[in-house]
Parts: C-alpha cells; structure tokens; sequence
C-alpha cells in the first residue's frame, strides 16, 4: 500500500525537522522537505515524486506559500490539497485564504499528536478549483 505523500515547503530548518519527526509518527504518510519556493515549484513540475497534499509555511523568502499557491492552480495542479502552516492568524485571514484556495491553515505550535490526521483528513474531500 502507497503511503500519503506529503511536500512540506518550510525554509525554517528547526520547524521542518520538528514537522517531518511529527509526521514521521505516522507510519501512512512520507515526507519530504524543500527549503525554497523555487525548488519547491520544480519538483512538482517534473512530476516524478507527486505529493498528495502540499504543508507551506506562509511568511517565507522569496515566493511566499500564497503565491506558490497561485503558480500551481494557474499551471493545473488544481486537486492537490494546499495547507499553510503559520503562527499569527485570525478568522479573517482564514477566510479570505480558503477563498483563495487554499484548504486549511496549521497554526504553529501544532499539536504533534494531531498534526498527521489533521493533514489527512483534507484528503477525503480534496476540492477542485476552476
């Protein structure tokens, strides 16, 4: 049986190990790490590993998640469910990024023990976008 395929673009070394350990716990779900929006956008795009749900911290250098968010839908990768991982937020920012696509928020500090089913479950319903 494949196990889930999660992408986490994290440029924090400390939170991707933290999230990669936690994710770890669960032994349905591989994870793999890329630093950089750019590195990020190519491995999707040559399509050899595909992940089935792509983990993006918000605030990043370069490309933040929102718009690596944006380059995928506009390129087709409309299915894939897109979660962002941040450490401020209120309920109107949630809002207005489900409106723009994206499918959850993680706020950090997340819940290690719930971090792997609480990605999961956006997997049961993936959306698609127009």
């Amino acid at each position: 049986m494949r196990r889930t395929r999660i992408l986490l673009i994290e440029a924090d070394w400390d939170i991707a190990q933290i999230t990669m350990l936690t994710l770890a716990l669960d032994p349905g779900i591989e994870t793999r790490h890329v630093q950089e929006s750019d590195e990020a956008l190519r491995q999707i795009k040559e399509g050899g590993w595909q992940p089935d749900l792509i983990l993006s911290d918000l605030m990043m250098p370069g490309l933040n998640g929102l718009q690596i968010l944006d380059i995928l839908r506009r390129e087709g990768l409309k299915t894939v469910p897109f979660v962002l991982m941040t450490t401020r937020i209120g309920q109107r920012e949630i809002a207005a990024y489900r409106k723009r696509g994206v499918d959850g928020v993680v706020i950090t500090p997340f819940d290690p023990l719930t971090l792997g089913d609480d990605l999961l479950a956006y997997l049961e319903s993936p959306r698609v976008y127009a």
